[in-house]
């Protein structure tokens, strides 16, 4: 490692920035594994998730009703899927996260919404953008919410996702349909579902730190999704020190912790301060640079890519 919070740079590559790109080149991790970078809490939930009795026939069940088909040909309908000539820019940032994590390029789907995104289809994942986070997020940023999304992929979660998101009542598959698939299944599978589909956000968080090896840019990406404006007056080390500040008022009160308990638990993912603060404890811990010392093939060149219209 060069220094705390630094990635290591693998022999006979460099870190420099390229003349006009604003953005370094990343190191490609051919062959990277998953299980090299799979979180803990991811680990354990999954294990917990596949002992919960009827859960192999839930998970057979829910193939069986072609959420994937439905939800495919709705996006194919109602988004804009991006491609050499259709968003460009976009394009080769999902080209540039597919490469370094070493990943078949999935299809990309661009929807009109606010800040959010995910991935699904466990036979032909996929993934989805909303406009607000292109709008809003920097390219670097913007890359490590695609390369989350490729993590996802990366690591299997896919299919469970996509349950966790029907079950949740957050997919589109119809109102009645998606409330037959929740009562099909018992209390106890859905709750699993939930505790795991939090963890999973841990590890997909780890695949968006080794693809855009930078920590300003993943702690950034929290801070826009919290605080919801792109500005140059917004400090990634302030949002840092407001993680820690949160766990100050768990210690200081049983009440605080209490409702940030409540808080965990009442989400579909952790808390966004907590995301960052394991940004920086990952990569402080050394974990990122040895992938990177073990893994690391190539330097990806930085190209810049111009519209059909001729703009960037």
């Amino acid at each position: 490692m060069d220094e705390p919070g630094m990635f290591a740079k693998p022999a006979g590559t460099t870190r420099a920035r390229p003349a006009g790109t604003g953005r370094a080149p990343r190191v490609r991790l051919a062959g990277l594994d998953a299980d090299t970078f799979r979180h803990p809490l991811d680990l354990q939930a999954t294990s917990n998730l596949k002992r919960v009795p009827g859960f192999d026939k839930a998970v057979a069940k829910f193939i069986e009703w072609g959420v994937e088909r439905v939800e495919y040909v709705e996006h194919t309908a109602s988004g804009v899927r991006v491609g050499d000539r259709q968003l460009p820019r976009v394009h080769r940032l999902l080209r540039e996260a597919c490469a370094v994590l070493d990943i078949p390029e999935p299809e990309l789907f661009v929807r009109q919404g606010p800040m959010n995104a995910y991935t699904s289809g466990h036979n032909h994942p996929y993934v989805v953008l909303f406009t607000e986070l292109i709008d809003i997020m920097s390219e670097d940023e913007l890359l490590g919410v695609i390369s989350h999304e490729a993590g996802h992929i990366k690591c299997g979660h896919v299919l469970y996702k996509t349950m966790a998101r029907v079950f949740g009542g957050a997919a589109s598959v119809g109102m009645g349909r998606a409330n037959v698939m929740t009562a099909a299944v018992g209390i106890g599978i859905r709750v699993a579902l939930k505790s795991w589909d939090r963890a999973s956000e841990f590890t997909a968080d780890r695949a968006a730190m080794l693809a855009t090896q930078d920590l300003d840019a993943c702690v950034g990406m929290m801070m826009k999704l919290a605080g919801g404006v792109r500005s140059d007056q917004m400090s990634t080390a302030a949002f840092l020190e407001q993680a820690r500040r949160l766990d100050d008022l768990a210690s200081e009160s049983k009440i605080s912790r209490f409702h940030r308990f409540q808080l965990r638990v009442g989400s579909s993912h952790p808390l966004v301060v907590e995301r960052a603060r394991h940004f920086h404890e990952w990569i402080t811990s050394g974990q990122p640079g040895d992938l990177i010392d073990r893994y690391g093939a190539a330097v990806i060149p930085i190209q810049p890519v111009v519209g059909p219209d001729g703009r960037y």
